[in-house]
């Protein structure tokens, strides 16, 4: 095997970590009802610890949606570095097609490269979501800009994009091809990772990465050891240098406490000096250099207020805190199979509900009628067997079927054999209310909760989804009655 793709393994005790330290970690954000894909942790160049919430595994790709915009700046770095731009070139040079008749607006037509990585573009809000047109970067020049570029941080995701989008322009290639030319391949990130793309072809270089956490692992590996790899500078070290220091104030606004560090080039700063890739959702690869300590996160914390600093204030008092520069006392042999057995059983969280008497048998098959509502939702139906079941959501021009498991995910398909793979639970949370909870685990990653409270022959319905664009319809409270 090639050692390109060959990580090396160590005990966390080995490197100064408690293996329940790592425990205590996982388990804290399961108390927090926080659904955790995987964990990786690397100290000193070895991999101490590997975990993945079944269906996760090792090797399915993960949506990594804002990580992604680290990419987009390395490639930037490698088109300063070989003289095709500077970061202090205006943006409007490179695209006077996408401007408005009678050129840009001033304040456009002064932004800089710079200011869009750092986040400092005109715009305080991503502009594709303001102006919805099939031409993403086109936005960038149309929307009314709100303040002088270079002022203060406002993320906007249209300028990753634009960058993303001149980074194609500059060298005919998709954004994950040319850094698989310049560094990706020779690291050995996977063949099979891909981008989405925007309605013009245009990666999304925004959010759009699906790779699995050991591609991120290789790559913040490379970037921790300021872009040498076997000894070879593979990413260009003075802009790296930069890209990973604050360049801007985020005191005003930043969302987390952990997002009050500073930003750098669409890189995030962090306690101890450290800095993120940051996708939405809790997709993390994090550096913290004064203990030489990288970890890969995934997860899905979108129906969980406050989940993503959960991430980052439980790493830093479980696991940074504990760690030591001193090799620990190994585990014994029952010790280390119990932390094993541990990482090898975590499963993706599925709902808890009570026991004893609830309407299961009251409401089994039954077709209750939705009155007329915006939605277009016009009845559903519960059935029950024994511990499964089904809820299928009828909708004027279409109709869906989530397949649950009680207790546990039950893996299926969201909209038929084509559609988003899905991990579906039911749990009666009260006597007389059941709650659905399906998780997407495809290249969509998020949930949509369906909730089903009955009362007499009536039914109320409450539909919420974690998802930031798609399946509009699932959102709203509803009110039936059982067909006759």
């Amino acid at each position: 095997m090639s050692m390109k793709t060959e990580f090396v393994y160590a005990s966390p005790e080995d490197m100064g970590i408690p293996s329940q330290a790592i425990r205590n970690f996982l388990e804290r954000l399961e108390n927090h009802k926080l659904p955790m894909h995987s964990f990786l942790l690397m100290r000193h160049g070895k991999v101490l610890s590997e975990t993945y919430y079944e269906p996760y595994s090792a090797d399915i790709p993960h949506r990594m949606f804002s990580i992604t915009k680290s990419f987009t700046s390395l490639a930037i770095g490698f088109l300063e570095d070989e003289g095709k731009l500077s970061l202090d070139d205006k943006i409007v040079g490179f695209f006077p097609e996408k401007q408005p008749e009678g050129g840009a607006d001033p304040l456009i037509a002064k932004t800089t490269v710079r200011d869009m990585l750092r986040m400092a573009s005109p715009h305080d809000k991503t502009t594709y979501k303001q102006i919805e047109i099939d031409d993403w970067v086109k936005t960038f020049f149309i929307a009314e800009p709100k303040h002088l570029p270079g002022a203060f941080f406002a993320y906007d995701t249209s300028a990753t994009h634009t960058l993303t989008a001149l980074v194609e322009k500059l060298t005919g290639q998709s954004l994950l091809d040319y850094l698989r030319c310049k560094f990706l391949d020779e690291i050995g990130f996977s063949k099979d990772a891909y981008a989405l793309k925007d309605p013009m072809g245009i990666t999304i270089g925004g959010s759009g990465l699906v790779c699995t956490p050991k591609d991120l692992l290789k790559v913040m590996k490379v970037i921790a050891d300021g872009g040498v790899y076997n000894g070879k500078q593979l990413i260009p070290a003075k802009y790296l240098a930069m890209a990973t220091s604050k360049q801007i104030s985020t005191d005003a606004k930043g969302a987390t406490y952990e997002e009050l560090f500073g930003y750098g080039y669409q890189f995030w700063m962090t306690r101890h000096g450290g800095y993120a890739c940051y996708g939405m959702g809790g997709q993390y690869a994090v550096y913290l250099p004064q203990k030489d300590i990288i970890y890969i996160t995934t997860a899905d914390t979108q129906g969980v207020k406050g989940g993503t600093q959960l991430i980052y204030d439980a790493f830093f008092d479980e696991i940074y805190d504990k760690a030591s520069d001193e090799k620990l006392p190994p585990l014994s042999d029952s010790d280390k199979k119990a932390f094993e057995d541990f990482n090898n059983s975590r499963k993706l969280a599925a709902l808890k509900g009570i026991c004893g008497e609830n309407m299961a048998a009251f409401v089994n098959g039954i077709t209750y009628k939705i009155a007329d509502n915006k939605n277009d939702f016009e009845a559903f139906k519960l059935s029950f067997d024994n511990k499964c079941g089904s809820a299928e959501v009828i909708f004027k021009d279409r109709r869906y079927e989530f397949r649950f498991g009680i207790g546990y995910n039950e893996i299926g398909k969201f909209t038929g054999e084509d559609g988003y793979k899905t991990a579906v639970c039911g749990a009666w949370v009260d006597r007389n209310t059941f709650l659905v909870n399906a998780q997407l685990i495809d290249e969509c990653v998020g949930s949509i909760m369906l909730q089903f409270t009955f009362k007499d022959e009536c039914a109320t319905v409450m539909f919420i989804k974690y998802i930031e664009k798609e399946f509009s319809e699932f959102e709203g409270s509803f009110y039936g009655t059982k067909m006759q």
